[in-house]
């Protein structure tokens, strides 16, 4: 045989370079691509845990967001989000949960409720696992107003039994300081913020013809809180004992005896537009990839 072309050596070469390069480099994220566990094969992340015990859980919700939304609205937002995080700092994304605590959401054909301490446990097992191969580094982004207080209960858990360290980097974290309130209107659920972000994160699930103003039927305790609030702002921390509650209550607050169609809203939703929410997104992705970035430098 005769020999072979030099172009044809050269390739090869830097073929078997490469290949070397990759072995000893372990898991490369793809360039623009976030990496969501189930996406993963099982070398991936034992490759990935070679140079980072890092993982995001997002938390959202399945329940009713108006006639205009998706029952998953929560869902895209918390797993879209985390996404965005995960294509600028390479840190795994790993769902766990479809459903929150939504069950004053229940009035609302197809919403679906997990009982706290449910949600919780299985949160904690699913992260004992992922201790187990090595993640020692959790951050929790929450999306749904319901899952606060089981968020907070994980995390002190995690931090008070395990090695491991957990932190929130979603709605509610100390460093997402970005406001998005409506001067005079009264929307934090599926209105003209969310459903601006909807427009930005998953637009062609968002059916803006039906979108409507809904019928806000206020309580006489919700309402005299949101008027006093106008002068005094602080009182609208008692909001949380009377809105977002089981009907069982006897409190008016379940989503049904509220609004006329399930969005919490005093502003026509009609309103919402894609660049409100993609400032949204962006000011919380930033924040959070500013925090990891920094925590990256920190070490375990």
């Amino acid at each position: 045989m005769g020999k072979k072309p030099m172009h044809t050596c050269v390739r090869f070469f830097s073929v078997a370079v490469s290949v070397l390069l990759l072995g000893c480099l372990g898991f490369v994220q793809e360039e623009g691509k976030a990496l969501v566990l189930q996406e993963m094969s099982w070398t991936d992340v034992a490759e990935y845990l070679k140079t980072s015990d890092m993982v995001i859980i997002p938390l959202g919700s399945t329940e009713q967001h108006g006639p205009h939304m998706p029952l998953g609205t929560d869902f895209y937002e918390a797993v879209g989000m985390s996404k965005m995080i995960s294509e600028r700092t390479g840190v795994v994304v790993a769902p766990v949960l479809l459903s929150g605590y939504s069950v004053y959401h229940s009035g609302f054909a197809g919403s679906l409720s997990l009982k706290p301490e449910t949600m919780e446990q299985v949160l904690f097992e699913t992260s004992e696992m992922l201790m187990k191969y090595g993640f020692r580094r959790f951050m929790f982004f929450n999306y749904h107003g319901g899952n606060h207080v089981v968020e907070s209960k994980v995390i002190h858990r995690i931090n008070h039994t395990t090695e491991a360290c957990a932190v929130a980097i979603g709605a509610g974290a100390s460093f997402q300081t970005y406001s998005d309130d409506i001067p005079g209107v009264y929307d934090t659920h599926a209105g003209i913020n969310e459903t601006s972000i909807m427009l930005y994160l998953k637009p062609e699930l968002v059916k803006m013809e039906r979108a409507e103003k809904p019928k806000f039927k206020a309580s006489p305790k919700i309402q005299e809180i949101i008027d006093r609030g106008q002068k005094n702002p602080e009182l609208y921390a008692l909001l949380s004992t009377v809105q977002g509650v089981p009907e069982e209550t006897q409190k008016g607050g379940a989503s049904h005896e509220l609004s006329s169609n399930g969005i919490w809203s005093t502003g026509d939703p009609k309103r919402a537009t894609r660049e409100r929410g993609e400032k949204t997104v962006n000011a919380m992705v930033t924040s959070a990839v500013r925090f990891i970035e920094a925590w990256k430098k920190m070490g375990n």
